[in-house]
């Protein structure tokens, strides 16, 4: 298989390779984020680990089936859950 080699003026190489880290810096960054939660969330986590206020999540809650674990009137929510839930609604 052949490789095809471009030469890119020098600053457009800078600007490109400081993109490239930089967007790879960003993606670091959200997977040590979401990796910082604990498997099971309460309402305040869950709602900070989607990115949402409370009240939205309250919202979400009532609009949607966001599977809930309840024990003796304590709710958890898995974080695989929210995020399977997030990316049913990925559009």
């Amino acid at each position: 298989m052949e490789s095809l080699q471009v030469q890119l003026p020098n600053d457009l190489r800078e600007a490109t390779k400081t993109m490239i880290g930089d967007a790879l810096s960003e993606a670091i960054k959200d997977v040590q984020n979401k990796n910082s939660f604990p498997p099971y969330l309460n309402k305040g986590e869950a709602s900070a680990y989607c990115g949402v206020s409370r009240g939205i999540f309250n919202a979400w809650l009532k609009k949607y089936d966001i599977p809930t674990i309840k024990i003796e009137g304590v709710s958890r929510f898995r974080r695989k859950a929210l995020d399977e839930f997030m990316q049913q609604h990925e559009k």
